[in-house]
């Protein structure tokens, strides 16, 4: 059931999408935009997932009504070097496949941010990140959840009969 899910961590990738109205996911993230607003549960922004955003778009269209801003401190900082650590130690032996750009420093940071607020469910479409949030995982470093944007929310949500 996903009633515990009370802080939700997204992702610059849940953010494109939830504004970018020709992408496939776009219904999707507006879906589970709506719905965990409807649960109350509480969201959170990153002002790394911020500036991220604001390569493309104007970071003034975020919705801060309902977001969290969360400013990346030194309990962060601190987190990410470690999670930081273990995926480059891993991508250099060859564990881990990434796209060949530099996403994993951005990557371990908001998963650390994820991680140090206590998030149930990390929200986002992006398969660099996934990669690296699976490592963290299975290396005991993260207790949340990822969901990727891509995964229907009647699927998730376990509903039988969607739009009725």
């Amino acid at each position: 059931m996903t009633d515990h899910i009370k802080k939700v961590f997204f992702d610059t990738s849940f953010f494109i999408r939830l504004y970018k109205t020709d992408d496939p996911d776009h219904q999707n993230a507006k879906a589970y935009y709506r719905r965990f607003r409807e649960r109350d549960a509480e969201f959170f922004l990153s002002t790394i997932v911020a500036a991220e955003f604001g390569t493309g778009a104007d970071i003034k269209k975020l919705p801060y009504k309902y977001l969290t801003v969360l400013p990346f401190n030194l309990n962060h900082a601190s987190r990410s070097s470690a999670l930081a650590r273990v995926a480059f130690e891993n991508k250099k032996k060859g564990v881990i496949q990434l796209e060949n750009r530099v996403v994993i420093p951005n990557d371990t940071k908001i998963l650390a941010q994820a991680e140090e607020i206590g998030a149930n469910l990390f929200i986002a479409r992006d398969d660099n990140c996934e990669k690296v949030y699976t490592l963290m995982k299975d290396n005991g470093l993260l207790s949340f959840e990822y969901l990727d944007l891509r995964t229907p929310p009647t699927e998730f949500f376990s509903e039988l009969f969607p739009d009725m």
